[in-house]
């Protein structure tokens, strides 16, 4: 059997079966705009997210009141109790090498 062989035998199977044939294309098309559209909306995303992180600028540092917990890497905010940062805070923040400026918040949940 040479390569003339195998091609019309493939043609003739999908000529006798020409809706399943039609729906493994359909099938097949679906499946691929399908990443395609999945891949451009991870990238569009993620453009977008590394835009708005830009536009705060690489030197901006926020510090928040909490506790740093040894070995486990995690901060708590210490709920339940009224930990703050206070003017002493801030002028001990103003007194580092390479610090611009500081700008102190106010913020309250109830």
């Amino acid at each position: 059997m040479n390569f003339i062989d195998v091609l019309h035998e493939t043609y003739t199977a999908l000529a006798a079966n020409k809706v399943r044939s039609g729906l493994t294309i359909v099938g097949i098309v679906i499946g691929i705009g399908s990443v395609i559209a999945m891949v451009s909306i991870g990238e569009g995303a993620k453009v977008q997210i590394q835009a708005s992180i830009e536009g705060l600028g690489s030197n901006l540092l926020t510090i928040l009141p909490g506790v740093v917990q040894p070995g486990r890497g995690i901060v708590s905010s210490g709920r339940g109790a009224a930990q703050t940062l206070d003017n002493e805070d801030n002028e001990i923040i103003q007194t580092i090498d390479g610090v611009a400026a500081v700008a102190p918040e106010v913020s309250r949940r109830f």
